[in-house]
């Protein structure tokens, strides 16, 4: 459907890719994923064609539709949304207008005209084609995707310009995915979604039968949709089967092969190198140091791949607050005539991190904004413990920063104490580098300005942090810099994000929130999906034993899972170990041993050289005669023990080469 040929894209003189290829067929699953900047959105472009490549060619299938959705907002008619949704078909529009247009006529039209009959029979024709074009259906299905994405009933008759630019993207994705393409090209698509609506998409998604390609920096999305990765980065792109788990895992054993056959490659030429230093100059051992040399120009030198900087970096930790960090008693919210809570209890104790879960408009968002002192509430209680600094990290959080200030002098402001250095590291990591730390803040992006604000809660943490969606505009590396610091973050934690990764990696409990309450589930996101299962199926009658008659209290170690994954690398590991081994273990143990013959018969040699060249041994003719005849025999053994080194070599390099090539 899609090809790209031999594809380079160059930026300012530097490849963002070169000789690049990628065939996407009917049915593949492919994710794009990389830093910032390394050329993802490219590569979408190209395939879209809306960018040409510098070079090679890129061939798309001729009436092949196309859905694509951008990190851009793109422009639209400013009528309803769900007659915005609805306008996905050129045919389907020109179905209607002329179907109301011949009913019109038909109105004027006495039964016995001549061009009633003509009237009727297009009409009923055109009826046919838009049933088959699904539009009978097209107002039943386009709802059911708004609700899917989290719209309610009441917004379908709002208009386009009255949501934020994350509900409008929204109408983009719901109107591409109500189009039903051939292919969907989908950028970042996860960037502008709650969690409810992500799961929605995701098995859409799963159940869609097109070609998908997916730019996201979510990995559990990519791991749940994909079954190829492409990963492009610093002008390279590494292709891999399988989902974004299983390429990391790929990823992690190439690198320790290649640099297995790095060291070996290393000794190798050293070893030969050696040879050549100690034997150029002598006349003897001349040509076969020539002989070395040629050979040493013929080795392909391997090349490490330069690894990605990692921000080394503790991020400062807060103040302790008391045991008790906040606790909430029976509050009240009420917007209007809906009830948000009603008598809700709950309470959070020191170092605990708590993911909000729950359907749209529960009252996620509501709840964290109350817990900041940023949204009044009703009735009930909200007190929080000794010493406790709350911290709130809203969606669009821009009003707090300086607009005056660099980025560097308004994250170091919060930061004093830090080195300058260490404030660039982190914002380095966050997306800021090189001469975008200048940069004044009101120049800034919605999106820059959001990671801005993350860096700065993060140089100077208070005790107690509230996030709603921290994980926005930040890619995967910039994600894990997060989960890092929210990891080894000594205080509490409540956050509202769609990145189940982050979740399973920092959160030790759920709160899902529903019908104005919340039930509270010890353990990461998995465990909270491990125990909803469980439960759906004793509501079901599937459980009919004792054994989880209280799936609340039951949880899955993931201390226990992480140990058992090791295991799996460390026992993958070894069997990796143990194939090179028996390929070159064999190949190695000859080349020593010739080595060491190499060595007993070129030192036997020279010592035939001295014995010859001293005319003192001339009167012993009987010795001088058997030195003479030894001479030629030393030498052709000396040149058959090299000849089986060289070929001993190439034949270990070959095998090396192979193996790191199929290994995987």
């Amino acid at each position: 459907m899609i090809f790209l040929n031999n594809v380079a894209k160059y930026f300012q003189g530097k490849a963002l890719f070169e000789q690049f290829n990628l065939n996407v067929h009917r049915g593949d699953r492919v994710g794009i994923v990389g830093p910032n900047g390394a050329g993802k959105s490219t590569l979408l472009g190209m395939m879209e064609g809306v960018i040409e490549p510098d070079k090679g060619e890129v061939t798309v299938e001729k009436k092949m539709s196309i859905g694509v959705l951008h990190q851009q907002i793109i422009e639209a008619s400013d009528g309803p949304i769900l007659e915005e949704v609805m306008n996905v078909s050129d045919r389907l529009r020109q179905i209607k207008t002329r179907l109301r247009e011949l009913e019109v006529d038909l109105g004027k039209a006495t039964q016995d005209s001549e061009n009633a009959k003509d009237f009727l029979e297009e009409h009923g024709r055109l009826l046919n084609e838009f049933e088959q074009l699904g539009g009978y259906s097209l107002e039943a299905r386009a709802t059911k995707t708004l609700q899917g994405l989290g719209f309610s009933s009441d917004d379908w008759k709002r208009r386009w310009s009255e949501f934020s630019g994350g509900w409008r993207m929204r109408v983009a994705l719901a109107k591409i995915l109500l189009s039903e393409p051939d292919a969907l090209l989908l950028d970042e698509p996860t960037n502008h979604l709650d969690l409810e609506s992500l799961l929605w998409v995701e098995q859409y998604l799963a159940d869609f039968r097109g070609a998908l390609v997916i730019v996201s920096h979510d990995r559990a999305f990519l791991n749940k949709l994909v079954n190829r990765v492409v990963e492009v980065d610093a002008g390279r792109v590494i292709t891999c089967s399988g989902n974004y788990d299983e390429h990391e895992r790929t990823k992690e054993a190439q690198q320790e092969i290649l640099v297995a056959s790095y060291k070996n490659q290393q000794e190798k030429i050293k070893r030969i190198q050696k040879f050549i230093d100690q034997n150029r100059v002598k006349a003897r051992t001349a040509s076969r140091a020539q002989s070395r040399l040629k050979m040493l120009d013929k080795i392909e030198k391997i090349d490490l791949p330069t690894k990605p900087k990692r921000v080394k970096f503790t991020f400062p930790q807060p103040q302790a607050s008391g045991r008790r960090v906040l606790e909430i008693t029976g509050l009240v919210k009420k917007f209007a005539s809906k009830t948000v809570y009603d008598g809700f209890d709950f309470k959070i104790d020191r170092g605990e991190k708590i993911g909000l879960v729950g359907p749209n408009g529960a009252g996620k968002s509501t709840l964290l904004k109350i817990m900041a002192g940023v949204l009044p509430f009703d009735d009930g209680e909200v007190q929080f413990g000794h010493n406790v600094k709350a911290g709130y990290f809203a969606q669009h959080q821009s009003e707090s920063l300086n607009s005056e200030l660099t980025v560097l002098l308004e994250a170091y402001s919060v930061a004093p104490a830090v080195t300058e250095q260490e404030v660039r590291n982190v914002l380095g990591a966050f997306l800021f580098s090189g001469d975008d730390v200048f940069k004044k803040v009101k120049v800034l992006s919605g999106g820059e300005k959001s990671r801005l604000a993350l860096t700065k809660i993060l140089l100077s943490p208070p005790n107690f942090l509230l996030m709603d969606e921290p994980t926005n505009h930040l890619d995967i590396p910039s994600c894990e810099i997060l989960e890092e610091g929210l990891r080894k973050f000594t205080g509490s934690v409540v956050l509202i994000t769609h990145d189940r990764k982050l979740m399973n990696s920092v959160c030790t409990g759920i709160l899902e929130i529903h019908d104005a309450t919340g039930d509270f589930y010890p353990g990461n996101y998995d465990d909270y999906q491990f125990k909803k299962n469980l439960m759906s199926k004793e509501s079901l009658g599937f459980q009919t034993g004792s054994e989880y008659s209280s799936p609340v209290n039951i949880s899955v170690d993931p201390i226990s899972i992480n140990k058992d994954l090791k295991k799996d690398k460390k026992r993958r590991d070894a069997q990796i170990r143990q194939a090179l081994y028996k390929k070159i273990g064999p190949i190695k143990e000859q080349i020593k041993k010739i080595e060491a013959d190499l060595e007993k018969k070129e030192i036997r040699s020279r010592e035939i050289q001295d014995f010859i060249a001293d005319p003192k041994n001339y009167t012993d003719k009987e010795s001088f005669l058997a030195v003479l005849t030894e001479e030629p025999i030393i030498s052709k053994e000396v040149s058959e023990l090299e000849e089986k080194w060289e070929k001993l070599h190439s034949e270990l390099e070959s095998f090396e080469t192979e193996f790191s090539q199929n290994a995987l």
